[in-house]
């Protein structure tokens, strides 16, 4: 029995027909898709695009009289509160494209959450900041002296010798 050649191309291209309407659909879904976060005061409003990424920050005008690293450290929490809910953001618009349950979905769920970062550190207001001492003003990291001299070694051990039949203990290099 013989295939058609006819017919063998034609399902190929509507295959490719097919995988390009999804693309597209796909494309005009995550183009338009934001999720905005307000700070629990409302004076801190961000938007994230599909990526996570910042798109539009507002602060509001009594953050004027806030110290700026506490407005920073709200501004981060804000930030990645909206970045944590995009995975679910994106599998809502997808799912009518992929399917709720495809494996193409939960690999694109997992990683959008895999790639969520991490909390920021605390800040410790009054203590140089990031949970350091108290730092002069204008110190960096590099201003620190080096440390004293390392304490010497003891020699690393030498192993046994192994039995290598095509060199014996010697290496292969002479």
């Amino acid at each position: 029995m013989m295939t058609d050649p006819e017919r063998i191309l034609s399902g190929y291209e509507g295959k490719l027909a097919e995988a390009q309407r999804k693309s597209e659909a796909i494309r005009e879904a995550l183009t338009g898709l934001r999720v905005t976060e307000r700070s629990s005061d409302g004076q801190i409003t961000v938007t994230i695009n599909d990526a996570g990424n910042l798109v539009d920050l507002h602060l509001g005008n009594s953050l004027q009289r806030k110290d700026g690293a506490t407005v920073g450290q709200e501004v981060l929490r804000v930030v990645q509160a909206a970045q944590s809910r995009v995975a679910a953001a994106v599998q809502e618009v997808m799912a009518p494209v992929l399917g709720g349950d495809s494996e193409a979905m939960h690999f694109m769920v997992d990683k959008l959450r895999s790639a969520q970062p991490p909390p920021p550190p605390a800040y410790v207001p009054g203590h140089g900041g990031w949970g350091t001492g108290p730092q002069p003003l204008g110190a960096i990291e590099d201003d620190a002296p080096p440390p004293g001299p390392r304490a010497p070694q003891p020699p690393p051990r030498r192993r046994a010798p192994q039995d290598d039949e095509d060199f014996g203990d010697r290496g292969f290099l002479r």
